[in-house]
């Protein structure tokens, strides 16, 4: 008992020390790591000798968030590096490697070429020896709405000083005609009043063969004036040419319209001989002596306008399709085509003539022997009145014409084949070339004639209304396929643009400018090589290949190959931003109440 209570007492008073020294024992607790008061009955408890329990608190919290807070530091370096490399560094370069290359598109001056007006002037001198006589043509001339179309500007005047004592003792017209009398210049038509006329002609209008209208005292003006409009301005072709180019849809091709050849660069001008049946009839032609003869002087004189590629070929053993009819005509047996049946002939034949093996436009002049069996072969017309032809055209394609030799000739190979006669042929030949290229049939005017066609086969004022034709295709055209290629490229941004594409386009400007500016200068041949220029210029930007090598690859695919790739890094990227911002809205705070706290 006593021992049991000595030892009691003897605890009692250590208690009681440690309580009441100023040396705090205080003990760390392993759960939570906090520095607590002794309790002896606690067995989680260690027993350490330290200072107060606050004080050890207060040295493990600072010491904790030291390194909090250098750790939270190295994270947010390290988000803002990878920020940086990203948004500074990757997406620029990612950007600029990726990115299309378009040069300049002047859009503005493309939609400057709509203001551009096409005018061709054209300058009217009237030879009279009476004033009054001129003015009255004068004076019709100003009431046709040809003045006011556009497109045709005339500067009319009038000369009654002129000699014209070489017209009195000239034997015909034509020996007029070659005179020279006048400049020969494009763009420039003389109206002449020949002297007791009626020893020449019983016609009071006669048009030459250059650029100089002959007419009698007796010639009406309501004839002269319908003689400039129809056949040597050609304004209304001119208006409907445009029209059609700028508004398809609201109009329609005159004939001669429906007939030209589309423009381009040149042409390939294709003779063939089709010969079905060449081990029964033998057939001689010599098609490289009949082209330099009779459409040698033709070819020269378009040369300036119109480029041609000459090509002859012979083909054998191939028929034209459809069933020709018998017709029995007193005692004549012939073989009739429909001319309805025409369209089917084109199409196969087409296939065995080649001409898809050219970049260029083809021709077609054909030349076909037909067989035998269904020879002599004629085109009828469904209307009575049309007597059998041997020869038709195909608009914008070519012409056809069927040559019927000897029936003599069939099954009999001792007997020399003649050679065919190139004139007949070449002459069909010409004329169909003239209409596919763009010069017209006139349509008759009473009262009035045409000298004869000079060697070339075009006279000279067909030709500059033909300029006047293809010069307004050529810059229309051009104008619209500018502007097509313009939106084109606004509205579709990932198309390439190079270099070259560009400086066509400016080409195309350019030349446009300029072939409008040589037309009103009275230079129409200039203006007409100008014009094609750009026409070409303008096919050949927007036909460019370039043009279609990031077509395949629209912007659609092009994010939805790029945002799987780019989205997982950025996420977390754009994510650490709002904790940068966090820790630098605090670092800033921190900063500031230190300052303030110093002073």
């Amino acid at each position: 008992m006593f021992l049991q209570s000595s030892t009691s007492l003897s605890a009692d008073k250590t208690k009681r020390k440690y309580e009441t020294n100023d040396y705090s024992v205080c003990l760390r607790s392993r759960a939570t790591g906090l520095w607590l008061p002794h309790n002896w009955e606690n067995k989680k408890f260690e027993r350490v000798q330290s200072g107060s329990c606050d004080e050890q608190n207060s040295k493990q919290t600072s010491d904790t968030s030291k390194t909090i807070k250098e750790d939270e530091d190295i994270r947010i370096y390290a988000a803002i590096a990878f920020a940086f490399l990203l948004i500074v560094v990757g997406l620029p370069l990612w950007w600029k490697t990726t990115e299309v290359y378009r040069v300049h598109v002047p859009y503005g001056r493309i939609d400057d070429l709509r203001e551009a007006e096409i005018m061709f002037p054209m300058s009217i001198t009237v030879f009279s020896k009476s004033i009054y006589r001129a003015n009255l043509i004068h004076e019709h001339w100003m009431n046709t709405t040809l003045v006011g179309n556009g497109i045709i500007k005339v500067d009319y005047k009038v000369d009654t000083s002129v000699d014209l004592d070489k017209a009195l003792t000239s034997h015909s017209l034509e020996e007029l005609d070659a005179l020279d009398l006048f400049p020969n210049k494009a763009g420039h038509i003389y109206l002449v009043e020949v002297p007791e006329m009626h020893r020449f002609t019983a016609k009071h209008v006669v048009v030459g063969s250059k650029r100089v209208i002959y007419f009698s005292q007796k010639a009406g003006p309501k004839t002269l004036v319908t003689l400039l409009d129809q056949w040597i301005l050609r304004s209304e072709a001119l208006v409907r040419t445009k029209a059609i180019i700028e508004a398809p849809n609201e109009w329609s091709r005159d004939r001669t319209g429906r007939r030209r050849m589309p423009p381009a660069a040149q042409y390939d001008l294709m003779f063939s001989m089709v010969h079905p049946e060449p081990e029964k009839r033998d057939v001689k032609w010599n098609i490289r002596q009949a082209i330099t003869d009779y459409c040698g002087a033709l070819l020269e004189y378009l040369s300036p306008v119109i480029t041609f590629h000459i090509k002859s070929q012979w083909l054998y053993s191939v028929r034209l399709e459809g069933r020709p009819r018998q017709v029995q005509q007193e005692s004549q047996t012939w073989y009739s085509l429909p001319e309805d049946v025409l369209p089917h002939i084109i199409t196969p034949l087409e296939k065995k003539l080649g001409s898809g093996v050219s970049e260029h436009p083809t021709i077609q002049l054909v030349l076909y022997i037909p067989p035998c069996q269904i020879s002599p072969l004629y085109i009828t017309s469904s209307q009575p009145q049309v007597p059998p032809s041997t020869a038709f055209l195909s608009p914008r394609w070519g012409g056809v014409q069927i040559f019927n030799p000897p029936l003599s000739l069939c099954g009999n190979g001792e007997k020399e084949s003649p050679w065919l006669n190139s004139a007949a042929i070449m002459n069909t030949f010409k004329m169909q070339l003239k209409l596919l290229i763009g010069i017209p049939e006139l349509d008759k005017i009473d009262g009035v004639e045409q000298l004869p066609l000079p060697a070339s086969g075009i006279r000279d004022w067909e030709m500059d209304s033909l300029m006047r034709i293809r010069a307004t295709e050529h810059l229309v055209s051009a104008r619209i396929t500018l502007k097509s290629l313009a939106q084109l490229l606004d509205e579709i941004s990932n198309i390439v643009i190079n270099d070259e594409v560009g400086d066509r386009i400016w080409e195309a400007i350019l030349k446009s400018h300029e072939s409008i500016n040589k037309i009103l200068e009275h230079n129409l041949m200039d203006g007409y090589n100008l014009s094609k220029q750009a026409f070409l210029a303008a096919e050949t930007a927007f036909s460019d290949p370039s043009l279609l090598a990031l077509l395949y690859f629209p912007e659609d695919q092009k994010y939805a190959v790029y945002i799987p790739l780019f989205l997982p890094v950025m996420i977390p990227v754009l994510m650490s931003l709002k904790s940068i911002r966090s820790w630098w809205i605090s670092g800033a705070l921190q900063t500031s109440g230190s300052k303030l706290k110093n002073e």
